[in-house]
């Protein structure tokens, strides 16, 4: 149906071109008739003046037979030549005369022949060089009394001048005349009005006799009809190839048009299912806080629905009471620096219900690059938040398990630190009771050491049994300034013993100066009694040899490095990534969750902890504190 309007104007076209060539050829026929209607005419108008002109001639001849006066003669004859503008030369030959008598004067005319002819006749038409005419020539015989032919009288008569005398102008002007000779189709007079064009129709007929070896011919002029029909055809055929193509064209733009409109509508299909696929809530806004759009997700977070919430001004009803200022201080901001942001804030559903929510906003710009508003995503962290919290409700719980794990395997380390003082505070007691007993004179120098020795070893186990409450105690992190030398030294000490059953040696490499740092001492401690505990796991089943634990300290422009290394059989390539990831773990009873407790406590300290696989074997754990100035 849509190619029916080119097919309709093709037929129009088509059926309008037949119409007009049949009318054409029906003119053409009708021509054609007319043509020949009008040629035989004309070649009957012809004829009839030339025989016309050859009774004149030989009236004439029989008028000078008879011996005329020859001056009356003379007379006669240039009165005949004067009413036919066509005869141009009349020329009367006598034998009695040396020179033939002709009109006009001077016109040197060629004698006839001997014998002098008995009969008229038509000569073949001829180029007469001294008139430059072509001329065709009649003569007829002049008798004496005896019956005996004594002269002649010749006429010659113009083509040009016959056709132009003889021809209408309504004959003339319809169609181009000329005598043809025969033998070389050559024109040899023409009636013809040159300023107009013929066409290729035509008709000739001979006309001899009279004029030997011609032919007349007509042609009619091209028409104003004919041309305007053949300007009608080219304009209808323009206008049909020029309505064609315009159709062409729209049809076209239509197709295309209809593409694009179906490419819009899958788009908007797309958007729609997009939209509805969405969790993330979709927000526009104007510069001035009004609703543009939302998508389905935002109603479903605020509780409303779309067109009760596009169009709506600041302030909007999702938000908290207690938070309208301050959201709209926000947007003022926005407005000020349009660039991308994102924060987070809260907003209530139309239940009541408060929710934690994130919104990231970018500037709305149009074609023109203007400014026009906001475009926001709007997620829903209310989750987020509690389990955030849980997490790290649990992270706490499990530092805390750690630190209880980790007393276990200290237990007999302090067991054989706090026999030590106390086993001191009983000797030194048990000394001075028996000095007593003995009833000797006991100097009070001697008594006040004993005393004071006992003290000193009870402050000892004091200090032992404070410092193992404070690595167990939950309390919340004391960064102060602290030097680094006895920390090291300190964790050394909870796994002293464990390093002596197993026959592990330790190296320490500390520069000369001290080094001081801001840090919680005994998360501190933590994080080196674990690195010490999983490099003693790592060697336990190792050759003799090889059982040895560095602990290398060094100074990295304002950080202080402490690099924990063991000879082990080192951690693998798969267990890499995954090292401080929590509950990612490779030992039999392992919770996987030390080293992701450690990292945590240096990041809290500003630090870094990592990995390192040593040229060789084994394993290295590095990590980094701030260093701090000490007065």
């Amino acid at each position: 149906m849509s190619y029916a309007p080119i097919l309709a104007i093709v037929i129009i076209v088509i059926l309008i071109t037949l119409f007009i060539l049949l009318l054409r050829k029906d003119r053409v026929d009708e021509l054609r008739t007319k043509l020949i209607e009008d040629a035989l005419w004309v070649e009957q108008n012809l004829f009839f003046q030339l025989r016309t002109h050859e009774e004149n001639v030989e009236r004439l001849a029989q008028e000078i037979s008879k011996g005329q006066d020859p001056d009356v003669l003379l007379t006669r004859l240039q009165h005949v030549k004067d009413i036919h503008p066509e005869l141009q030369i009349i020329s009367w030959f006598d034998v009695q005369r040396d020179e033939p008598l002709t009109l006009p004067r001077g016109y040197n005319a060629q004698s006839p022949t001997n014998p002098l002819p008995r009969f008229k006749s038509w000569f073949p038409a001829r180029k007469d060089d001294q008139l430059n005419e072509v001329l065709v020539d009649f003569q007829a015989p002049i008798f004496g009394a005896n019956n005996q032919p004594t002269g002649l009288l010749r006429t010659s008569l113009s083509l040009n001048q016959l056709l132009t005398s003889q021809i209408p102008w309504w004959v003339a002007g319809q169609y181009e005349i000329v005598l043809v000779d025969n033998n070389s189709d050559r024109v040899i007079a023409r009636r013809v009005n040159t300023a107009l064009k013929t066409s290729e129709l035509s008709y000739s007929m001979s006309v001899d006799p009279p004029l030997h070896g011609v032919r007349l011919q007509l042609k009619p002029y091209t028409s104003g009809s004919t041309s305007t029909q053949t300007l009608l055809i080219i304009v209808i055929v323009g206008l049909a190839i020029f309505a064609i193509i315009s159709l062409l064209v729209q049809y076209y733009y239509a197709r295309k048009r209809q593409q694009a409109e179906q490419a819009l509508l899958d788009e908007q299909n797309f958007r729609r299912a997009m939209e509805n696929s969405m969790t993330t809530g979709m927000r526009a806004r104007d510069l001035n806080g009004r609703i543009l759009y939302v998508n389905p997700a935002f109603c479903q977070l605020v509780g409303w629905k779309a067109d009760e919430i596009i169009g709506l001004s600041p302030p909007m009803p999702w938000w908290p009471p207690d938070m309208v200022n301050e959201t709209l201080d926000r947007h003022y901001q926005q407005n000020r620096m349009p660039t991308a942001q994102s924060f987070e804030t809260r907003f209530q559903h139309r239940d009541g219900s408060i929710l934690d929510i994130q919104v990231h906003e970018a500037p709305l710009i149009n074609n023109q690059g203007r400014h026009m508003g906001w475009m926001g995503s709007i997620i829903d962290i209310s989750s987020r938040k509690a389990q955030e919290e849980r997490t790290s409700q649990q992270a706490e719980q499990l530092q805390k398990t750690a630190h209880l794990m980790s007393m276990g395997e200290v237990a007999s380390t302090l067991a054989h630190e706090l026999n030590q003082p106390l086993s001191a505070v009983a000797s030194y007691a048990a000394g001075c009771l028996n000095l007593l007993e003995d009833g000797e004179t006991i100097s009070h120098d001697d008594l006040r050491s004993g005393l004071e020795s006992l003290a000193a070893q009870n402050r000892r186990a004091g200090e032992i049994v404070r410092r193992t409450n404070d690595f167990v105690r939950k309390r919340d992190p004391l960064l102060k300034l602290e030097e680094l030398r006895p920390i090291i030294l300190d964790s050394l000490s909870f796994i002293h013993n464990e390093l002596l059953k197993h026959k592990v040696r330790t190296t320490l490499d500390l520069p000369e100066a001290n080094l001081y740092v801001m840090a919680d001492r005994i998360m501190i401690e933590q994080v080196l009694f674990n690195l010490l505990r999983n490099a003693l796991e790592a060697l336990k089943n190792q050759p003799m040899d090889q059982r040895k634990i560095d602990i290398n300290v060094q100074t990295r422009g304002q950080h202080a490095l402490i690099a924990v290394s063991d000879q082990g059989p080192g951690v693998a390539a798969d267990m890499v990534p995954l090292l401080f990831q929590p509950f990612s773990t490779n030992k039999t009873n392992g919770m996987g969750i030390g080293l992701n407790i450690c990292r945590s406590i240096i990041e809290l300290h500003r630090g870094t902890l990592w990995y390192e696989t040593p040229a060789t074997h084994g394993a290295t754990f590095v990590f980094t504190l701030p260093l701090a100035k000490h007065d």
